[in-house]
């Protein structure tokens, strides 16, 4: 399980997910306590 504090591009989540994966994690899940939300091309958190 991936814990993060805020879900923005989800570049992070990824990458950590992908590294994971490559040590031999059959199922990456992911857990946030908050995300980004973007509204007319602007980020508002």
């Amino acid at each position: 399980m991936l814990v993060d504090d805020i879900f923005t591009t989800g570049a992070t989540a990824e990458a950590c997910a992908r590294v994971l994966r490559r040590a031999g994690a059959a199922e990456v899940r992911l857990v946030c306590w908050a995300r980004v939300v973007v509204r007319d091309g602007d980020p508002v958190r």
